[in-house]
């Protein structure tokens, strides 16, 4: 028989306590003074013991990815002490992975199958004592350490086993990370003979390369596409016949997180709902938390663990606090930008307003970073995710910064107060164009340990640090307006929360004046309509920067040819700015131009002529004739006298304009250059096409001279000089022009700029001239669907677009 090893407290003693054998039998041995209990192993049992605190999962879904390779890393027979890790973000399945495995092993009925939670120093131990019991270990006698020792070589001697230590969250437990040398890491308790395997499961990826080894680490990431439909299905029980998308949808709403997707099908089984509905719930903001805060008893996890993916990680996001304040903060604050694409540079700044010191040293700053991105890899709350340009950006689950921004909503009450951390300032360039440098200056106090944060302060960095990458849109930043733009538009769901709408509001101007430079119209009126909403709330309707904000809107829904909804927000405009300003003021001169634009384009061309006649006197009278303001407002009263069919009048305006540009600016200033095409546009209509080739090629040679073949002036020059060859029937001519426009616009602006697609158009109706109808079709065709999409149905853009397809297509179904 073997003997058990004696405690090192015992030996000193000459004691070994409560020896006892396989077959029961007790010896003891000693003198008058001394007893020597000496402790002896048990004699192995034949059959195996089972520990397993949880049936067999029925439900489970294989994730052969994730099986196939934990039974490749831990085989069922072995000669070799062995032992790995699965690991990953909580609720991700690693439990329920590892119970599988659990009773794969119990397949074999010589194998012994143990169980520890081993989450808590306490659960840990507790779990050794129900072992101690199914090994026959009398307890007694034995303190907590020797306990723990003798479980230890009681596994050791079984013949074959299997122990899962389960949600080892806090590897200092284990001596990962440890700095208390008097407390004993329990990793000294875990078996390590040849005849058994370890599997762990952890929410921390630091396992790798301590506990396990780097190649025996496994992560459990989210669940492919189909598992997670086959899960959802599987816990909703029912069949649906026509709702595939929804489920599609509803995963990924999920993304693809298996304690989520049970959650949603537990209760859309429970209430009867579809998934429809329950994403229907999910995007009702008051509803929401409701429903992702279901407790449902699962009995394949324990009751006193939370079972909601809003209270799940809140382990983790504790121990996290107790590691770092920093760390801590970081991960709050990303819970507030948008969860992908985040770049390295946003958490760095938002660093820099977390702790001051930090602004002054980039290497202390880039390190600081990289520690604590680390960790929270390393936690599985953010995953690298690599881009075009190489540079670092991160992603975090959605439901993860639900969960982080719940524990803060739930910890309202216990929020301390903050110093006030913006100034206020606001102003606005003339011409109507907003430059309302908001100055949205440094927290301050953040860094000095006195604020630990509620959502006001996280959301409040979150804004500040956004703002601070966020520029204004240009040409050569567009590229920096993509990269920040879903984090901005993420920070306008929190303006109620950081009460900071004003700041909100300027950043998101920066937004819409982005997406006015790309022609994304609908996005940009969404964006107008918060930014008034927030305006309004704060500033009331009859603030400057709230007129400002109403023309603005009105401006977005004259571009997508909403022109009713347009004049009504120009008219409340023009009426504010004489009831403030007076009938003679730049802006009130300005709203009057706007509501005349609109009323020639809904054909109301008399409306619109009294309007600019009155624009252009009081221009006139106040700047005289040669002002720049004066000359634009004759341009305008030209376009509508051409609109009333009035050649002659418009004509007689456009060569004033021309002459006076001429004198006063210049034959190469833009806005001589501009006068020139507009007359010429004006001879285009009148049929004078050899005199408007003249003007418009001269237009197009001092463009490319000054601003080069590639800027928007040029292009639309070629445009209107291709559109005049046509006429001429030079349609070759006119389509070498077209092809240049359309390839330059593609490449700047992309395929779905108003600008490009007016390309489009253009080169498809040069291709129907010149016989190429199936091309033709082909690119009006997709010039449609842009402007279906961007415009709307009822666009004058997307109905030109659609009866010339139609056109084109009847033309190709007549018979020969």
């Amino acid at each position: 028989m073997e003997q058990s090893a004696s405690s090192p407290k015992e030996a000193a003693n000459h004691q070994v306590a409560n020896s006892q054998f396989g077959d029961q039998n007790r010896i003891h041995q000693g003198n008058n003074n001394t007893t020597l209990n000496l402790h002896l192993a048990y004699r192995p049992a034949r059959t195996a013991i089972r520990v397993i605190p949880y049936p067999r999962n029925e439900d489970l879904i294989h994730r052969p990815d994730l099986v196939d390779r934990l039974n490749t890393i831990l085989p069922y027979s072995s000669v070799t002490s062995r032992s790995a890790a699965l690991w990953g973000l909580g609720g991700s399945g690693k439990t329920q992975i590892a119970l599988n495995y659990a009773y794969q092993r119990c397949a074999d009925a010589s194998c012994s199958v143990l169980w520890v939670h081993a989450d808590t120093e306490a659960t840990f131990s507790q779990d050794y004592k129900n072992i101690a019991r199914k090994l026959q270990i009398d307890k007694s006698r034995l303190s907590e350490e020797d306990l723990l020792e003798a479980v230890r070589d009681g596994i050791e001697a079984l013949s074959n086993w299997v122990l899962i230590l389960d949600n080892a969250d806090d590897l200092k437990l284990f001596g990962v990370g440890k700095t208390d040398q008097e407390t004993k890491a329990l990793f000294q308790y875990i078996p390590h003979a040849s005849t058994g395997t370890v599997l762990w499961t952890t929410r921390d990826a630091h396992i790798r390369g301590t506990l396990v080894s780097q190649g025996r680490s496994i992560e459990v990431a989210r669940m492919r596409p189909d598992e997670a439909k086959q899960l959802l299905m599987t816990f909703w029980s029912a069949k649906p016949i026509r709702e595939e998308a929804e489920i599609d949808s509803l995963v990924e709403e999920l993304q693809m997180l298996p304690l989520a997707i049970m959650q949603a099908g537990t209760y859309m089984h429970r209430t009867s709902t579809t998934p429809e509905e329950y994403l229907s719930l999910l995007a009702q903001s008051k509803k929401r938390w409701n429903i992702l805060k279901t407790n449902d008893f699962n009995r394949h996890r324990r009751p006193s663990v939370p079972n909601n993916v809003l209270e799940t990680w809140t382990i983790s996001i504790t121990r996290i606090r107790q590691e770092s304040e920093m760390t801590y903060k970081t991960l709050h604050v990303v819970a507030y930008i948008s969860n992908e694409n985040i770049p390295h540079e946003l958490i760095k700044t938002a660093l820099n307003h977390i702790d001051n010191n930090l602004k002054n040293d980039s290497e202390l700053l880039e390190h600081e970073a990289t520690k604590i991105i680390t960790r929270l890899r390393e936690f599985s709350f953010i995953g690298i995710r690599q881009v075009e340009d190489g540079s670092r950006s991160y992603e975090m689950h959605k439901l993860v910064q639900e969960a982080v921004r719940y524990g803060l909503s739930m910890n309202k009450s216990s929020a301390i107060s903050e110093n006030e951390i913006f100034q206020d300032g606001i102003s606005e360039k003339e011409n109507g164009t907003r430059t309302s440098q908001h100055e949205l200056i440094d927290l301050a106090g953040v860094g000095d340990g006195k604020h630990m944060g509620s959502e006001k302060y996280f959301s409040s960095i979150a804004l500040q640090a956004t703002a601070d990458l966020f520029p204004e849109s240009q040409q050569n930043t567009w590229k920096q307006c993509e990269k920040y733009l879903a984090h901005a538009l993420q920070i306008g769901e929190w303006a109620d929360i950081g009460e900071k709408h004003i700041e909100t509001a300027e950043l998101l101007s920066r937004v819409s004046d982005f997406f006015e430079d790309r022609g994304r119209w609908n996005e940009k009126e969404r964006v107008d309509e918060k930014i008034l909403e927030f305006r309004q709330k704060i500033l009331g309707d009859k603030h400057p920067d709230t007129i400002w904000t109403i023309a603005n809107l009105a401006s977005t829904y004259y571009k997508q040819g909403r022109y009713r909804k347009a004049e009504a927000l120009e008219v409340q405009v023009l009426d504010n700015r004489q009831e403030i300003l007076g009938d003679r003021h730049p802006d009130t001169i300005k709203a009057m131009g706007n509501l005349a634009v609109t009323y020639y384009d809904q054909g109301r061309y008399s409306e619109a002529e009294t309007l600019q006649i009155q624009v252009l006197d009081i221009q006139r009278e106040i700047l005289g004739d040669r002002h720049p303001d004066t000359i634009k407002a004759m341009g305008n009263l030209a376009a509508t006298y051409h609109g009333q069919g009035r050649r002659s009048e418009g004509e007689t305006l456009e060569v004033q304009v021309l002459d006076i540009r001429r004198k006063v600016l210049g034959d190469r200033h833009p806005d001589t250059i501009m006068a020139m095409g507009n007359l010429a546009s004006t001879y285009y209509k009148q049929g004078r096409y050899s005199e408007g080739e003249t003007l418009e090629v001269q237009v197009l040679d001092i463009r490319q001279e000054i601003l080069g073949d590639r800027h928007p002036d040029t292009l639309m020059a070629m445009g209107n000089l291709a559109s005049t060859y046509y006429k001429q029937g030079r349609h070759s001519e006119g389509e070498t022009l077209d092809i240049q426009v359309l390839d330059i616009r593609q490449e700047i602006l992309g395929d779905g700029h108003p600008d490009t697609l007016t390309a489009m158009h253009n080169l498809a109706w040069s291709w129907y001239r010149l016989d190429r109808h199936q091309d033709a079709i082909a690119l009006m065709q997709q010039a449609l669907q842009y402007r279906l999409s961007a415009l709307g149905p009822n666009h004058p853009n997307t109905l030109r677009s659609a009866e010339a397809l139609q056109e084109f297509q009847s033309s190709v179904d007549k018979p020969r």
